[in-house]
C-alpha cells in the first residue's frame, strides 16, 4: 500500500513514472539484428509523467499519482518532475522495488522503438485513487491515465471521478482491457489509429485497420457508439478525429520538422488535457494539443522537448493569421 499525501491540483494525472534510456541509431534493428548506437541519452519517461509535465507547460496546476521503487532512478525522475513544476507529493516510493525503466531506440527519420518494464505501478490502490477524487473536499478538474497502469485503476479512477464530478480523459494506451462502466466515463477516449483499431478489435472481436482519416472517422463514431462520451483518435502528420455524439471531424495536424516522435502523444493527450482544464471545447482542446505536438516532435527527448503554453499559442496565431 502506499501512502500519499492528499493534493489539490487543477489536474491530477494518475500513471507510470520511468527513468528512459534513449539510444539514437540510424535505423530502427530488423528482427534478430544488432544495430551500433550513435549516443545514449538519460531522461525522465512513463507516459504518466510526460503528461503531467505536458499539463504543467501549459501553466495548468498538476499533480502525479504514481510508484516508484527505493533506487537511484526514483531521486532522478522525481528532481525532472519536480524541475518541470509537477506535484510529486503523491509519487510513493514502494521499498524492495526498482522504478520503471524503458529503453528508446530512436532512428534518424524520428521513428522510434520502446521497451518498457513498468515498475510498482501496480502498487496504486483504490483508498489513494479515492483520496484525491471522490473523497477530496477541492477534487482536480481533470484526471487523465493511461493503459500503463493496470486495468483495476482504471475502474477505480473512472469511477471515482463520476463521483466527484470530474472529467476522465482515458489514453488507452497501449489498449487493455477495460470495462463497459470506465469507457462510458471516458470524455474523451484518446487512442491514436492503432490503439483505435485494437480496441475495436477487442469490442467487436473482429480484425479492424485503421490507416487513414475516413477509416477514423468510422473508428470514433464507433468507439462512442460503444460507450465513450467523446474520441479523439491522432493519426501523427495526418492530424486527429474527434467525435463528440453523434457527429466527426477531421482537424489537420501543424506543419513540423521531425526529429524524434517519442513521447508525441503523450504530449498531445496532456496538452487537451490541460485546455480542458480552462474550460476550451474538445475540438478547441484538440488544437491545442497538435500545435504542442508539433513543436514537440522537433525536438530529441520526451518531456524535455514539451512546449510552453505561450510556445504552443503561438503556432495557433500563426496558423490562424490570414496568408
Amino acid at each position: 500500500m502506499i501512502n500519499l499525501v492528499r493534493a489539490t491540483p487543477k489536474a491530477l494525472v494518475i500513471g507510470s513514472v520511468h527513468h528512459d534510456r534513449s539510444l539514437a541509431v540510424p535505423r530502427l534493428p530488423r528482427r534478430g539484428e544488432t544495430v551500433l548506437s550513435g549516443g545514449a541519452r538519460d531522461g525522465l519517461g512513463g507516459k504518466g509523467a510526460n503528461q503531467a509535465v505536458a499539463i504543467a507547460r501549459m501553466g495548468v496546476s498538476c499533480a502525479l499519482l504514481g510508484a516508484v521503487g527505493d533506487d537511484a532512478s526514483a531521486a532522478f525522475v522525481r528532481d525532472q518532475l519536480v524541475a518541470h513544476g509537477v506535484s510529486v507529493a503523491q509519487v510513493g516510493v514502494v521499498p524492495g522495488r526498482h522504478t520503471g525503466r524503458a529503453t528508446v531506440v530512436v532512428e534518424a527519420t524520428g521513428e522510434n522503438l520502446i521497451v518498457v518494464e513498468p515498475g510498482p505501478v501496480d502498487r496504486i490502490d483504490r483508498a489513494t485513487v479515492d483520496a484525491n477524487l471522490r473523497d477530496h473536499a477541492a477534487p482536480p478538474t481533470v484526471v487523465v491515465v493511461q493503459g500503463e497502469v493496470p486495468p483495476r485503476v482504471l475502474a477505480w479512477a473512472a469511477d471515482s471521478a463520476g463521483a466527484a464530478g470530474t472529467r476522465f480523459v482515458l489514453n488507452l494506451a497501449p489498449v487493455v482491457p477495460v470495462a463497459p462502466e470506465t469507457l462510458r466515463h471516458a470524455d474523451p477516449l484518446v487512442v491514436n489509429e492503432h490503439e483505435a483499431g485494437d480496441l475495436l478489435e477487442l469490442l467487436d472481436g473482429g480484425p479492424t485497420r485503421v490507416v487513414d482519416v475516413d477509416d477514423a472517422i468510422r473508428a470514433a463514431r464507433q468507439l462512442v457508439a460503444a460507450g465513450a462520451r467523446s474520441v479523439v483518435v491522432t493519426l501523427g502528420a495526418g492530424g486527429a478525429v474527434l467525435a463528440d455524439g453523434p457527429t466527426a471531424r477531421h482537424l489537420a495536424a501543424f506543419p513540423a520538422t521531425v526529429a524524434d516522435t517519442t513521447g508525441a502523444g503523450d504530449c498531445f493527450t496532456g496538452t487537451l488535457a490541460a485546455a480542458l482544464a480552462n474550460g476550451h471545447s474538445l475540438a478547441e482542446a484538440t488544437r491545442w494539443g497538435l500545435a504542442a505536438a508539433s513543436l514537440a516532435v522537433g525536438r530529441p527527448g520526451a518531456a524535455s522537448a514539451y512546449p510552453t503554453r505561450e510556445q504552443a499559442a503561438d503556432v495557433l496565431r500563426r496558423e490562424a493569421a490570414p496568408r
